[in-house]
């Protein structure tokens, strides 16, 4: 028996943050690149390795108006600031590239991914009085069915960003986790 999902009324987010990767694939002539993160500026990090079949790590990547040049695997970065995707060509490369984004202070750029979860939402916000004046902890939870995110994950629900700082499950007689109790 799984948890009543009519019971479950708050539409809310699982928020998954990874790097901007533009291309993950084996080298090619010209790259078809994804989609560059909207309203972000950076250059590119380029990074070749060999696999299986594709083990030519000597060559070079023009991106744009640079040419990063390799003689073994590893990985380089573009110096010119992009607000968006440049031509991206090889040449004499049989080996394996990854092309993501990153800040211009070298940090990845992150992308989000929604997921769409049901939850049931709960504030418990609490005042405590001192001496020296109050003060107010506000211990959030939620009660969902979905069974996907870990400590550390982000819910996002009515705009705000929850970081689950510990899970408790609820099994039915078989041991199967019918419902979690995601504590903020």
């Amino acid at each position: 028996m799984s948890f009543p999902h009519s019971k479950l009324v708050d539409v809310a987010s699982l928020v998954t943050k990874a790097a901007a990767s533009l291309y993950d694939g084996t080298s090619a002539a010209t790259f078809t690149l994804g989609t560059w993160p909207s309203g972000k500026t950076g250059r590119l990090k380029i990074t070749i390795s060999s696999v299986t079949g594709h083990t030519d790590c000597a060559g070079s990547i023009a991106a744009g108006s640079e040419t990063l040049t390799f003689t073994q695997a590893g990985t380089k970065t573009t110096t010119v600031n992009l607000t968006a995707n440049p031509v991206t060509t090889s040449t004499g490369l049989d080996c394996h590239v990854h092309i993501t984004v990153i800040g211009v202070g070298g940090a990845d750029i992150l992308t989000e991914t929604l997921t769409a979860i049901d939850i049931k939402y709960k504030d418990e916000t609490k005042y405590f009085s001192q001496a020296i004046g109050g003060f107010v902890v506000r211990p959030a939870h939620c009660t969902t069915d979905e069974t996907a995110s870990v400590v550390g994950d982000v819910i996002r629900y009515a705009g705000v960003d929850h970081v689950i700082k510990a899970i408790h499950t609820t099994d039915d007689r078989h041991g199967l986790e019918i419902k979690r109790k995601l504590e903020f």
